[in-house]
């Protein structure tokens, strides 16, 4: 499978993305499956399983021996299912909005700064059809809206995580036609500002935002918006982490957490690994998984393995920089480390500002020295970011902000594994990220909770930037943006 993709599922995710944004208005016809095929770089066999999930799901009507149509009651099926619809609960729906601000204000923010051109046409054509007269349908096309700015950064992981919290399947309960009006005036400015190159605080980007329904606004005492059964305004983060995460090649995760493992130091030459079955728990696999993964390490001489006596570690650090492996096979993962590196340069200002205010001076003090022990350690000085992550990521107190985060966290170890991109020895840029991650608890042992923010935002845009530059001198860059199209998304 090419890249470790999941190749239907990329189908599948940019069709249904192109019908939600409306560039696949409901009755627009598809492409053969030859033209199809040839968009895709793919076979028949993928496109006809992309095209039935997408039937399923009732996004396309199917007639045998004619293309596909786009349904044309998509748009409307919530007056079919209006009878279904519920009441957000109070709760989860107050978790999700306040998640959604601090996840959803930076990426709308940085969508918006990388329209150029043309690019504003689609923004522009959905504001020239809100219907103030419209309800249901003016809040959808808002939707609609901000959905393009998210998709604007190309970034599939971040389309994902916003998605995962269902906001864009609210439907709004009537409110004053003045409010509508206000709102629409204020998008109008809003794209013209930073259109002509002005930025969005000076039309009160804030405020538009809370007014497009990421606070818990009430009418005497009640929600103003209904929701299906299912979604996380109802229920919360339990079906969470299934929706945000998806399929990906098991065998290649299995692999590359054990190179991290090895490379920063927690596993040594000689040391035993789990056995296969201890595996299949640790990873969530089949042993058919764990095989495949063992396998592949002991044709790179990392692990050596037999029936009788177990799994043994026979690389080191050093031992790994040698191993040759194509880009192209660890290309998805590096592609989803690349999207999780930029998701949290992106919003970890805003989410640090959060976690400050949870976290007490001696909190700090703690969180000081551990990553002090940690630049003492020939192995652990690696992971000092991570563990300034972690400190964030365990003081956000909204369950499904946590939640992103926590798969973010697991996704940012994903760089340990990737060959060569680790050293052990101590450089002048770590040195320096050490220096910067120790200012920044020194700021927040200090109280001085935006200055913190503002510089572990720093940081992290610094390592992202680091990364990617690294990437592009071993080659490990083209294979990785060549794992999907990140402009499929919203041109």
């Amino acid at each position: 499978m090419k890249n470790g993709v999941v190749k239907y599922e990329r189908v599948y995710e940019i069709l249904k993305n192109k019908i939600i944004c409306g560039l696949l208005s409901p009755g627009t016809t598809l492409p053969g499956r030859a033209n199809l095929c040839r968009e895709f770089d793919t076979s028949e066999r993928t496109v006809r399983r992309a095209v039935e999930m997408l039937e399923q799901e009732g996004f396309l009507e199917v007639v045998p021996k004619k293309r596909p149509v786009v349904a044309a009651d998509y748009m409307n099926r919530w007056q079919e299912g209006k009878e279904e619809r519920k009441q957000v609960d109070a709760v989860a729906a107050n978790d999700i909005l306040k998640s959604g601000i601090l996840l959803c204000y930076p990426v709308n923010r940085r969508g918006m700064f990388l329209c150029k051109g043309d690019d504003w046409k689609i923004p522009e054509t959905i504001v020239e059809n809100m219907d103030v007269d419209d309800p249901i349908g003016f809040w959808r096309l808002s939707n609609r809206l901000w959905r393009f700015f998210i998709s604007r950064n190309e970034n599939e992981l971040a389309l994902r995580a916003v998605d995962s919290l269902g906001l864009g399947e609210v439907d709004p309960l009537p409110a004053a036609r003045k409010n509508r009006v206000d709102y629409l005036e204020g998008l109008k400015k809003l794209i013209e500002t930073v259109k002509c190159g002005g930025r969005p605080e000076e039309v009160h980007f804030d405020a538009l935002f809370s007014i497009y329904g990421i606070v818990l606004d009430r009418i005497e005492g009640e929600p103003v918006c209904r929701v299906t059964p299912d979604s996380p305004l109802r229920v919360g983060t339990k079906n969470f982490e299934r929706q945000f995460r998806k399929s990906q090649e098991r065998y290649s995760s299995v692999y590359l957490d054990i190179l991290g493992q090895i490379s920063i130091g927690r596993c040594q030459p000689g040391d035993r690994l789990p056995t296969h079955e201890e595996l299949q728990k640790i990873y969530g696999v089949s042993i058919d998984t764990t095989i495949k993964a063992i396998r592949i390490l002991q044709d790179w001489g990392v692990v050596t393995a037999s029936p009788r006596n177990g799994i043994f570690v026979a690389k080191d650090l050093e031992g790994l920089q040698k191993i040759c492996i194509e880009p192209e096979q660890i290309a998805s993962h590096v592609r989803r480390y690349f999207d999780s590196l930029e998701l949290v340069a992106m919003t970890v200002e805003g989410v640090a500002e959060h976690a400050a205010e949870n976290a007490s001076p001696d909190d700090a003090r703690r969180l000081w020295s551990v990553m002090n022990s940690q630049w003492n350690d020939p192995f652990y000085h690696q992971l000092i970011p991570l563990t300034l992550l972690e400190f964030i990521a365990d003081h956000i107190h909204y369950n499904a902000l946590k939640a992103v985060y926590d798969l973010l966290l697991k996704n940012y170890s994903i760089g340990r594994g990737i060959p060569k991109l680790v050293q052990k020895d101590k450089t002048p840029v770590n040195s320096e990220l050490y220096r910067q991650c120790m200012e920044v608890t020194r700021m927040l042992a200090k109280g001085d909770k935006k200055l913190f923010a503002a510089h572990a935002s720093a940081v992290f845009q610094k390592i992202h930037w680091l990364v990617i530059q690294e990437c592009k001198r071993l080659g490990y860059w083209d294979s990785a943006m060549n794992v999907y199209d990140g402009t499929a998304l919203w041109k």
